[in-house]
């Protein structure tokens, strides 16, 4: 699959937070009353948090972070990661990683992010490879945040096993770099909540992850 990297990077400034969150508090605003109740909340985090923030973020020199692209109605978003908080999480929490082959992980890289030309190489291995794997932010694939490279060179050295950090839903909130990624984050988990509500589930306000802001 050709990656969308460049496309990504030439239209996700272009993103309007205000009008994406706007967009889906209406729509959960006349799906229930729990969405109304949602919509509610999340309105008054707009005018708290989403007015306020910058976009898109502000990547500090000298700090490793990682920009995470997500297509949505509204535009280009982009997620940014603190690769360096990421990695002390890591060992704060004396978090192991687990062996694969490098095979197995090879669809989680972006070739799109894969330096061809040995000499604009630059090996940086102080933060471990890192994947994260999400409904809403990689459509439940695994994607390499760190280590891309690595990923790919193992890949074609034919080595048995390669040691990763895998992350998924929700154990990754540690690593946003800024309050909009999470915002964002959280306003998905919660927009498909009440879009995709069924029947037979009891939703409970409390539950909501407008609430964990």
């Amino acid at each position: 699959m050709e990656s969308k990297i460049k496309f990504y990077e030439e239209e996700f400034h272009k993103f309007q937070p205000y009008k994406h969150f706007i967009s889906r508090i209406r729509e959960m605003e006349k799906k229930s009353s729990y969405g109304a109740t949602l919509a509610m909340k999340w309105t008054e985090v707009v005018k708290q948090i989403v007015t306020r923030e910058t976009y898109p973020a502000i990547h500090p020199t000298g700090q490793e972070t990682f920009s995470l692209y997500v297509e949505f109605p509204t535009g280009i978003f982009e997620y940014a990661l603190d690769i360096d908080g990421a990695n002390s999480f890591i060992q704060e929490n004396n978090i192991e990683p687990v062996k694969v082959s490098p095979i197995s992980i090879m669809s989680s890289v972006d070739l799109g992010n894969i330096n061809r030309d040995p000499n604009k190489i630059r090996p940086n291995h102080k933060n471990p490879i890192m994947i994260v794997q999400s409904q809403h932010l990689t459509d439940h694939k695994p994607y390499c945040v760190n280590g891309n490279h690595r990923i790919y060179e193992a890949y074609r050295n034919n080595d048995k096993s390669i040691e990763v950090f895998v992350f998924h839903e929700l154990e990754f909130v540690p690593f946003f770099y800024n309050i909009l990624s999470k915002a964002t984050y959280f306003l998905e988990m919660d927009y498909m909540s009440v879009i995709g509500n069924k029947e037979d589930v009891t939703q409970s306000e409390e539950d909501a992850f407008v609430y964990k802001l």
